[in-house]
């Protein structure tokens, strides 16, 4: 059984705090009543409204089973959510949530579902006497549930976010229970497979011996920024997309940008070839295009300099970040600019982010701030 099922709810956190109850679904008919896709939109609704509600435990327990070995870190992720806001000088004022349920699958017994949705949040927040910004996220949910006494119940929910340690560190969850949410997430990483990647036919340069003028080509950073945050919380329907998309995301920023192409095969180069068509179908481009560790190996030196902190970075420069320190690089995120309290802020897939604070990870993550060259000859 599949269905599609939009859902809107707005919050005003300073109403909610003020009142100190939350903004959200409360005790309510039984959940039953819609089916799962209803309890798990009502769920994922609570999800966000707790971050801005004094107690998000009561905001979540109409929706869950009592007991839930889950809810307890999502109750840490709400109140994460709220203090790594307060340390960054992001006071939260709207949060709206849209969930899209994508498909409900219910067991012939009817005693078990599982809902998948996706959802993107966007959050209103200002500074001390600045002017409001807005940063929004999107991912999908893999939410299970049961039936209890009648009504459904969600049991779990899964889903990739890269903020999820940085979150859980801020509301100060132990050492180990950090740890593996770190490790959690780059498991995660790994699990993500991308699509089987075609062999890309080599691109053969001009072999007829006729000289050419040098060409000067120059990084175009609005137009790379533009692109990103135009694509942010969606794909482009002209290339293909993966499972694991920040470097693929990247490279087509990148490439709006101007940033010229380099021939080869699918192990060398960075391109991208679309047959000369607008249907991801058939095309071909090489493994630095798409994966992370491949792309910081191409670029660098070549299309980008490393820059010694993120105070280097303007639009359409890039972050690359090693979630838990270990030395291998799992994302990549685009700068598109810089908010009212005059942070750094990006764009960025998988787990899709639009103008988020760029320090998207926790204590032990790495960065390094890859600085586009502004022109090239050619």
């Amino acid at each position: 059984m599949k269905h599609r099922h939009w859902s809107r709810l707005a919050l005003v956190a300073l109403a909610a705090a003020a009142c100190g109850v939350a903004a959200a679904p409360a005790a309510a008919a039984p959940a039953a009543a819609g089916g799962p896709a209803a309890t798990a939109t009502a769920y994922l609704q609570a999800r966000a409204a707790a971050v801005t509600a004094a107690d998000p435990a009561t905001v979540l327990a109409p929706w869950v089973a009592p007991g839930a070995p889950f809810a307890g870190t999502e109750r840490a992720i709400a109140r994460g959510t709220v203090l790594r806001g307060a340390q960054q000088g992001h006071r939260v004022e709207v949060l709206n949530t849209d969930v899209a349920v994508l498909s409900t699958t219910v067991d012939a017994a009817g005693a078990t579902a599982t809902v998948i949705a996706h959802v993107i949040t966007t959050t209103t927040w200002r500074s001390s006497g600045m002017a409001r910004d807005t940063e929004a996220s999107g991912m999908d949910h893999d939410v299970s549930l049961q039936m209890f006494d009648g009504s459904w119940r969600v049991v779990g929910d899964k889903y990739y976010d890269v903020m999820v340690p940085g979150y859980l560190e801020a509301a100060g969850v132990s050492p180990t229970a950090l740890r593996a949410a770190a490790k959690r997430l780059e498991r995660a990483s790994f699990r993500i497979r991308e699509a089987t990647p075609v062999i890309g036919r080599r691109w053969v340069a001009d072999s007829s011996g006729t000289r050419r003028y040098n060409d000067i080509i120059t990084y175009n950073r609005g137009a790379a920024a533009a692109y990103a945050d135009y694509y942010a919380l969606s794909y482009c329907p002209t290339y293909v997309r993966f499972g694991a998309d920040c470097a693929n995301f990247a490279s087509q920023a990148a490439r709006q940008g101007n940033m010229p192409v380099n021939a080869g095969v699918y192990s060398y180069g960075w391109w991208y070839d679309k047959k000369n068509t607008n249907t991801p179908s058939d095309d071909t481009y090489s493994m630095s295009w798409i994966n992370v560790t491949k792309q910081i190996a191409w670029w660098n030196a070549r299309n980008t300099d490393w820059a010694s902190s993120i105070n280097g970075l303007g639009r359409g420069d890039f972050v690359y970040y090693d979630w838990s320190g270990d030395g291998l690089w799992d994302h990549v995120a685009v700068v598109v600019g810089t908010n009212s309290a005059g942070q750094k802020i990006v764009d960025a897939h998988t787990t899709d982010y639009y103008h988020a604070y760029w320090k998207m990870g926790y204590s032990s993550t790495a960065y390094r701030f890859a600085h586009v060259r502004d022109k090239w000859v050619v």
